[in-house]
């Protein structure tokens, strides 16, 4: 049985990044083949402290003092360095419990472990975004170490921007892909503008799979909106927009979920927030929610694969392009919006998707792109 490896973006506490990667390792099972998360950790991101993965610089801090701010940067480290030993333990049980992993490798060892796989997958997730250009490894330049088949799969390049500097190594490394796809237009572009060649958008892994077989059944589930916002505040702030929902699904109670191990904003409109979910409990969050409000790619999936009324936002530039591309494909930009104007406008919440016509859509993706990797795989069993 062919061994194929995945090279992605699994490592972190983010729920989305971590459930994205279980899913196309077990989409490659059920394919018929040998499939194992490479677990590649960079040493950068390893070494990272509670400072910058909170986003917290020397600048910030003396910013926060100059504005009498110092007290919520000190609220902030507190919840990080009370939650975040919980949801890593959490994550990490979720991980071992449901993918297969590698021995854990980095820059210096990653070429040890190469030559146990017939493919290697990169994908899915930001893989080729403008911070990850200037590494070998996502684009699976690893010279004469490693000399099988070389696939992306949804790969995400956040922009179609490429500079001059980067141009000729991506291109000397994606020419010696065997299957190229995307997950979105924008790196479609961005693999035309590198190579001149035609990528194949897919669909994102977590459409592929089914995770119903992780979720419980509640009878009478309390009602709730939920919130999961990564990134800054909407334009015109997140208050008003909660008011808007209320006044159409009722005085709910508000709930808000965090990474603590990430950059976060407080969610103080919240009747409460969570920071030590696991990706299950996550799932089941959205699952049984009355409404979902986010900036998140994964969580506008979910809220649309578990038929959730919601509303996804985008503040800023690295997330606008993904979100406004689902809103074209899915034909759900009544939807997607970047600011409280926006939403009055589009009377967003007022509306619900047609979530019969989304299935039909995800069916037809799903079958496209299990093409797509039957193809790329072709002859390796």
């Amino acid at each position: 049985m062919a061994r194929i490896g995945i090279i992605t973006f699994h490592y972190s506490n983010n729920y989305g990044g971590v459930l994205q990667a279980v899913a196309l390792q077990k989409t490659l099972e059920q394919l018929g083949f040998e499939a194992e998360i490479i677990d590649f950790v960079p040493l950068n991101y390893a070494a990272t402290g509670i400072f910058k993965r909170l986003g917290i610089s020397k600048r910030t801090l003396l910013n926060s003092i100059r504005r009498f701010e110092f007290a919520s940067i000190l609220r902030k480290m507190k919840i990080a360095r009370t939650h975040s030993k919980e949801i890593t333990a959490k994550v990490n049980s979720f991980r071992e419990r449901e993918t297969r992993l590698s021995k854990r490798v980095d820059e210096n060892s990653l070429s040890s472990i190469l030559r146990d796989y017939d493919a290697i997958v990169v994908g899915s997730d930001q893989v080729w975004n403008p911070s990850q250009r200037k590494k070998p490894y996502y684009f699976l330049d690893f010279g004469k170490d490693f000399e099988g088949r070389k696939i992306s799969y949804a790969a995400d390049s956040t922009t179609s921007e490429v500079s001059n500097e980067e141009l000729e190594t991506i291109k000397r490394a994606l020419d010696d892909f065997y299957a190229i796809s995307v997950r979105n237009e924008h790196s479609k572009e961005f693999v035309r503008k590198v190579t001149g060649s035609e990528a194949e958008i897919v669909a994102d892994p977590t459409v592929l799979f089914d995770f119903s077989y992780l979720l419980k059944t509640h009878k009478n589930p309390e009602k709730y909106i939920l919130t999961y916002v990564l990134g800054k505040e909407i334009s015109g702030s997140h208050i008003k927009v909660i008011e808007e929902i209320r006044s159409v699904y009722g005085k709910l109670p508000v709930y808000s979920i965090k990474i603590p191990t990430m950059n976060f904003e407080f969610s103080d409109f919240a009747d409460k927030t969570f920071y030590n979910l696991d990706p299950v409990q996550w799932l089941e969050m959205l699952k049984n929610a009355a409404f979902v409000y986010t900036d998140s790619f994964h969580g506008t999936l979910f809220s649309l694969k578990f038929h959730k009324p919601f509303l996804a936002y985008y503040s800023e530039k690295m997330r606008s392009t993904r979100l406004l591309d689902l809103g074209h494909r899915l034909g759900i930009q009544d939807f997607v919006v970047n600011s409280v104007s926006e939403m009055h406008e589009k009377r967003s919440i007022h509306l619900k998707p047609d979530f019969s016509r989304i299935e039909q859509l995800f069916e037809t993706q799903k079958i496209t792109s299990i093409d797509f990797l039957e193809k790329a795989l072709e002859g390796l069993k």
